[in-house]
């Protein structure tokens, strides 16, 4: 398959919006969703608000939002291919005139953009609520907000650098659930749940601090991620488990497909 090929099945994925079935649902079962979502961020910047104006709140402490990110990761990559089956199209899918690598690959890689998409306006949103909270409450300074900013970029570089793996393994935890090997379902998904806490407690060694983005403004400026070279390394081999992954996703797509 050529790249131009590949990039409309990415571009056909990432147009998609989801479950038909749940499309049509009414009008008002939707808007309570909306309403929903939007009350639990109004609920978030309202605790927020309230602690900085008692002044019991760091702005860098808002990236704590980032914990999330790992379990938003593994609904997307299920729902990239489960949506096939609940709108009754995965048989065209999957008789596409090409490799089921490519198709699946076509999933993972538009997931990947959606991460690295959510990743930006969160960062956007995060920044200019740290600048409004500076400018409507006192006990903050521009350099506050700078810290802040500069401590969220490598936060979301190591989100979105290990996604692929979490990405892959949930495109692929959602492939067992319709071979013939879906009774292994339920120990991927232990294996999961059990990868995210190790993910957290492992990986918190090496997340950038505030204290350590404040150091660029200081006389003896410092590395703003600790364990650089680790990180680096270990994000290619979790690239390289991803594909691993998603090649496994293909194959069982392949020769052990239940319909």
């Amino acid at each position: 398959m050529n790249w131009r090929t590949f990039r409309k099945l990415v571009h056909h994925e990432w147009k998609l919006k989801g479950s038909i079935r749940r499309m049509d649902r009414s009008h008002t079962h939707r808007y309570g969703r909306l309403l929903y979502f939007a009350l639990l961020a109004l609920a978030g910047i309202g605790v927020a608000t309230y602690f900085a104006i008692n002044g019991q709140l760091e702005l860098h402490q808002l990236w704590g939002v980032a914990i999330g990110f790992p379990y938003m990761l593994v609904a997307m990559g299920v729902l990239m291919l489960r949506r096939e089956w609940e709108n009754g199209t995965f048989g065209w899918w999957l008789t596409l005139p090409y490799s089921r690598l490519s198709l699946i690959g076509a999933k993972f890689f538009a997931a990947w953009l959606r991460t690295v998409a959510v990743s930006c306006v969160v960062y956007v949103v995060i920044s200019l609520f740290a600048g409004i909270l500076t400018l409507l409450v006192g006990g903050y300074s521009a350099e506050d907000v700078w810290v802040t900013m500069l401590a969220g970029l490598p936060l979301l570089g190591i989100v979105i650098g290990f996604s692929p793996i979490i990405l892959s393994l949930s495109l692929l935890m959602a492939t067992f659930h319709y071979t013939t090997l879906r009774v292994f379902s339920p120990i991927l998904w232990i294996g999961i749940i059990g990868g995210l806490s190790t993910f957290y407690n492992g990986f918190q060694t090496f997340l950038p601090s505030y204290h350590m983005a404040q150091r660029f403004f200081s006389a003896q400026p410092g590395p703003l991620i600790p364990h650089l070279g680790a990180v680096l390394i270990g994000m290619v081999i979790s690239w390289v488990i991803a594909y691993l992954f998603i090649r496994l996703a293909a194959y069982l797509l392949e020769r052990k497909l239940s319909i």
